[in-house]
């Protein structure tokens, strides 16, 4: 996926804002909303990332629509193979934008030029170059996470495992990021800190090659 969306960004440059579902890989379902890595590596490229709310289908109507009908014309089902039906969804797509009279007898491309006119280039070659670790910090910082210490007194966060001491065992526990400090915040249920620790998961290697591979247990 993240190979996609960067021929779609040589392509047609680095949008403002990208929507999603809640399913993989845009988000972590079974995390209970630990931002993935892809959205990570997609708000370091800075593109705001916005999810539409579970089992509302409605909230991307228009989408959802298009698809409908793109697929219509393509008929997936006629097609022999992989190439073939990216060949056909190329073909309708161009139909459906530069030909296709849907605006008061206009194309979709005549009515708005501008889509046409790339303000963000990009280039996958140059990504790490304007790729930005502080726009990720001020993004996570905005989550707080809930977590339960485990009966080693550790509790599981992203990737990581993270010592809080027996003595917490089964309590509740907020953890949160600090943006400037790059560090995790782990506080008790009276905003009492119990623990700081560098953030060393959240990094342009990990993040942008899709190595944080979550841990099973966060609560």
């Amino acid at each position: 996926m993240q190979s996609c969306l960067q021929n779609w960004f040589e392509q047609w440059g680095l949008p403002q804002q990208i929507r999603f579902d809640n399913g993989k890989p845009w988000a972590n379902p079974a995390q209970h909303y630990v931002p993935s890595a892809l959205a990570l590596w997609l708000v370091g490229l800075g593109i705001a990332v916005t999810f539409g709310r579970p089992r509302q289908s409605t909230d991307n109507a228009v989408v959802e629509r298009s698809h409908g009908v793109l697929a219509d014309w393509v008929e997936p089902s006629q097609r022999a193979g992989l190439v073939e039906l990216q060949s056909g969804l190329e073909e309708f797509a161009h139909l459906q934008r530069a030909i296709y009279p849907s605006c008061n007898g206009q194309t979709r491309l005549s009515s708005y030029p501008e889509l046409l006119q790339t303000q963000r280039y990009y280039q996958r070659a140059k990504d790490q170059d304007i790729w930005e670790i502080q726009r990720v910090m001020d993004y996570v910082a905005n989550f707080r996470f809930q977590r339960r210490v485990e009966k080693n007194g550790r509790i599981t966060h992203f990737t990581e495992e993270y010592s809080i001491g027996r003595r917490y065992v089964a309590q509740d526990v907020t953890v949160y990021l600090d943006a400037e400090s790059h560090e995790w915040i782990i506080e008790n249920k009276n905003g009492e800190i119990l623990k700081q620790f560098h953030a060393k998961q959240l990094t342009y290697p990990t993040i942008a090659h899709m190595a944080m591979v979550y841990r099973k247990g966060q609560t």
